[in-house]
């Protein structure tokens, strides 16, 4: 029996919730105002990666040919699940430590890095043409300005608060953020032709 892509899609964000209640309420002391910013950052990049790949299954129009993987979903995967793993170390360096948090969190990681290299090393029958890089060279414009405006408004923060401290944690979020952005934008500028 096949399962639709819709269900496949509420059983992860499901499986994602269980893993996060049962790392964030059980056995740690933080106040529930940290919880639930825990919770939204971490439901933030599923949430849009869900989105980004429903699109994606939605706006496809089914060709006569049999290979629908290209370069673009190609890059669209590996950049997601490369976010994602990045995201789920910033997570795992900010939350408080606990053997359920190290093997739910080390279980996810190694799924999500196994799948990333099987995208990552899948062949694909299509070149790169000149749009591809057109619209590579645009989204990555346009996420080193967002780049940039983040990394400054980082620096007055700190410049500001003189007892800011910017953990490691936050700072592989960060990158995951990016990578994320930079897939979005340029699923968006792949849309925009």
């Amino acid at each position: 029996m096949k399962m639709s892509k819709n269900l496949k899609i509420i059983l992860y964000i499901a499986s994602v919730l269980i893993v996060v209640c049962l790392v964030l309420l059980l056995g740690n002391h933080l106040p529930i105002l940290a919880k639930g910013a825990i919770m939204t950052m971490s439901w933030l990049p599923t949430y849009l990666a869900c989105t980004m790949l429903s699109v994606l299954s939605k706006s496809t129009y089914h060709k006569k040919e049999k290979n629908m993987f290209g370069i673009t979903a190609k890059l669209y995967t590996v950049l997601v699940f490369l976010s994602s793993s990045i995201y789920t170390i910033g997570v795992w360096l900010l939350t408080p430590g606990s053997l359920i948090k190290n093997i739910m969190l080390g279980i996810g990681l190694s799924v999500q890095l196994l799948l990333m290299f099987y995208f990552l090393f899948k062949r694909i029958n299509e070149e790169p043409d000149e749009r591809f890089y057109r619209n590579i060279a645009k989204s990555s414009s346009i996420l080193f300005t967002i780049a940039i405006f983040i990394l400054l408004g980082i620096a007055t923060l700190i410049a500001v608060c003189k007892v800011f401290v910017l953990n490691a944690g936050f700072l592989y979020i960060l990158v995951a953020f990016l990578l994320l952005l930079f897939a979005i934008t340029y699923f968006i500028t792949e849309k925009r032709g």
